[in-house]
């Protein structure tokens, strides 16, 4: 059975941040965000305020992000490591914009996972 972990990348709209978080978990999946730091503390503030009784939420360690810079490949690092941490019966990692939300429901998601006997991204290329 598929335990998804989402890997949520964002810098902006803590509203849509913590609507997106909500929903994403409403199913039983997990979810790791990084929040850049280049953006001020108030903002991650409000959605680790609202997200805080989540047990299905974790938050990454914060990296000042700069486009096309490695700083984003820190970043999806430490949100993939915070949820291999907290998270550990995830079987699939799928990372997702705070500016976009997947097009599937969760359902079909689990179903398609689910009905395959296979990985799509493996580290060892089989």
């Amino acid at each position: 059975m598929a335990n998804i972990a989402y890997i949520m990348m964002c810098h902006k709209d803590p509203d849509v941040i913590i609507a997106q978080a909500v929903q994403l978990t409403a199913k039983g999946d997990f979810l790791a965000i990084h929040f850049d730091a280049r953006v001020g503390d108030a903002a991650f503030q409000t959605i680790k305020g609202a997200l805080k009784f989540n047990p299905s939420v974790v938050f990454a360690k914060r990296e000042k992000c700069g486009w096309g810079e490695w700083s984003l490949v820190q970043a999806t690092l430490n949100a993939v490591k915070a949820a291999e941490e907290k998270f550990p019966n995830a079987t699939h990692f799928y990372m997702v914009s705070g500016d976009c939300m997947p097009i599937k429901s969760a359902e079909y998601t689990h179903d398609f996972l689910d009905s395959q006997n296979k990985d799509y991204i493996r580290p060892d290329s089989q």
